[in-house]
């Protein structure tokens, strides 16, 4: 299937499998007046992004490149839980320059540069491929397995005339090694977990979102994924959704809730949902240049509640996971 129809319009909907292609030059992009946009002004309002983050025992992991047409935008992150180093790097290129994302969903490849750092992500029969390099040295090199866990693939409308297409995945197993603050290779191994998100779109001119994700073994030994979010692809069906053993199951809208500082309340439409999360260190940008800004948070988090199932109670004590904020004007 290719995300774009025949007429031009997107499919809209939850997948059951990934799409083949995303043909973004048959997709016919109107303002809300009705005026079809070709071009350099089509290209302005499409916007793409691929994030990965690796749990690895007490470190978090976070890798992402971004185009959003005016910039590209790239960073990466090795955070330790026990001892709050972080080693952190993150840059933008105007008019994104030296960054190429593909979104093309089964096979891609996507790089962004800017001296000292470059990142490379490439996608080829289920495995992603990650590598970052600080001046050629590597410092992160991954292999990321989606095979055995079933992706969530959704297209839902945005605003008056846009679409939002995403797929994620949790609960991944990753091969391969990092390097710490301390300069020392630290290896994935069999309890490592990676997670990715993949989106792509013309969102709103405005766009607001709230995302918790979060992925360990519970005390049943089952491999338990979520992905909770609120103010994106809510106009047809949502993307939370919990992962058990690979098996995706659906859950209903959700709440997010700041209860003060560093503590959130996160709960769902049917009450099947609870869950209490405290945040530590946080990667936070703040750009404002009237036409185009963005405030950025993502924090580390340990998180607790349960879910219930129908035939089960899933149960979350002090797990680590990702919380985001984020308000971007593009």
């Amino acid at each position: 299937m290719d995300l774009i129809q025949s007429n031009g319009q997107p499919h809209y909907g939850r997948f059951n499998a990934l799409p083949q292609n995303i043909d973004v030059q048959k997709y016919q992009y109107k303002t809300p007046y009705g005026e079809v946009l070709e071009g350099w002004r089509k290209r302005l309002k499409y916007k793409k992004f691929k994030f990965c983050s690796i749990q690895h025992e007490y470190y978090t992991i976070g890798i992402a490149i971004a185009d959003i047409a005016w910039a590209g935008h790239g960073f990466f992150y090795v955070y330790n839980h026990l001892t709050q180093d972080v080693m952190e790097w993150n840059a933008i290129n105007f008019l994104a320059r030296n960054t190429l994302l593909d979104e093309q969903p089964l096979y891609n490849q996507s790089f962004f540069h800017k001296s000292p750092f470059q990142i490379e992500m490439q996608h080829a029969n289920g495995v992603r491929y990650i590598r970052v390099t600080k001046y050629g040295e590597i410092k992160l090199n991954a292999r990321i397995f989606c095979a055995g866990t079933q992706p969530l693939s959704m297209c839902s409308p945005t605003g008056i005339n846009g679409w939002t297409y995403t797929q994620k995945l949790t609960t991944l197993g990753c091969e391969g090694y990092f390097v710490n603050k301390q300069n020392e290779v630290v290896q994935f191994h069999d309890k490592t977990f990676a997670s990715l998100d993949d989106t792509c779109g013309f969102l709103r001119p405005e766009t607001a979102w709230f995302w918790l994700s979060c992925n360990f073994w519970d005390t049943n030994n089952q491999r338990i994924g979520l992905n909770l979010a609120s103010g994106v692809n809510e106009s047809f069906g949502n993307e939370n959704c919990l992962w058990v053993n690979g098996q995706l199951f659906q859950l209903t809208d959700i709440l997010f809730e700041h209860l003060e500082e560093g503590h959130w309340n996160i709960r769902s439409l049917d009450q099947r949902l609870n869950l209490i999360v405290t945040t530590s260190w946080r990667r936070y940008e703040n750009l404002n240049l009237r036409l185009v800004g963005s405030q950025f948070s993502q924090w580390q988090a340990r998180i607790s509640g349960s879910i219930l199932l129908d035939n089960q109670e899933i149960v979350l004590v002090d797990e680590y996971g990702l919380l985001e904020q984020h308000y971007a004007k593009w």
